[in-house]
Parts: structure tokens; C-alpha cells; sequence
């Protein structure tokens, strides 16, 4: 069985779904508080103190990616394909709201492409972990 034609079996799709929630939240967590947060502070004012409910909401990313991922035929390599799957996500999932949001409240532009650059960055691993549990379990 070729691995884009597989369907998800439940134990897959609970492994991805925390698997990829949790690195990606991990990763939101490290960026957001300890490497880019003077960049955040400055720029938004974010202080991104919600951490049960930003866990919440990679989850649910998280299962919506993995739910999708066997379908999203970009490739032939598992690896590859969930770096770009991902990417396409972090770029769907942030950008336009970010654009709108600084229509609506005059955030920067430079902000816009900067946040949606790094989700474009932490979707692609979160893809990456989905596509590991997919081929590996």
C-alpha cells in the first residue's frame, strides 16, 4: 500500500495529532517567550499568556493536519511532503487573518510576513512529525 493512499487507523491519528500538537506548541512556547520575544512585546504588545488554550488549539491544528495529511498527494517522499504540507498549513492558517487583523487594528506589515514566516517554519515540522508517525506506525 502506497503510504499517500493509506488511510489514518485511529492509534495513528491520536499519535500525530499529540505528537505534532505538542512539538508544535513546544515550539510556539520557545519562540514566542525565550528567542523572538522582544520582537513580539515590541511589535504587538503579545504577551501570549493562554497556555492551556494555545495547547487546545495546536491540538486542534494538530488533528485537522493529521486528519488531512493522507490526502494532500504533494509528493512521493512521506518526509518531504509533510515539510510542505505543513508549511502550506502554517501559511493558510496565519497569514490571511494576520493581514485582516492588521487592516482592522494597523499592525505593522513587516509583522505580518515575520509571524506568518515562522509559521510557515513551525507547521513544516509539525507536518515533518505527522509524516514520521504516518510511515513509521
Amino acid at each position: 500500500m502506497v503510504w499517500q493512499e493509506a488511510n489514518l487507523n485511529t492509534k495513528q491519528l491520536i499519535i500525530a495529532t499529540l505528537a505534532s500538537g505538542f512539538v508544535m506548541w513546544a515550539l510556539a512556547g520557545l519562540w514566542h517567550k525565550i528567542v523572538a520575544v522582544a520582537f513580539y512585546t515590541q511589535e504587538t504588545h503579545a504577551s501570549h499568556e493562554g497556555v492551556g488554550i494555545i495547547l487546545t488549539a495546536y491540538l486542534i491544528l494538530a488533528l485537522l493536519m493529521a486528519y488531512l495529511f493522507p490526502v494532500s498527494k504533494l509528493g512521493t517522499q512521506p518526509i518531504a511532503t509533510g515539510l510542505v504540507f505543513g508549511s502550506i498549513i502554517g501559511l493558510l492558517w496565519v497569514f490571511p487573518h494576520e493581514l485582516a487583523m492588521a487592516g482592522a487594528h494597523g499592525k505593522p506589515l513587516g509583522y505580518v510576513f515575520k509571524n506568518a514566516g515562522w509559521h510557515i517554519v513551525e507547521q513544516g515540522i509539525g507536518g515533518l512529525v505527522i509524516a514520521l508517525v504516518v510511515t513509521k506506525t
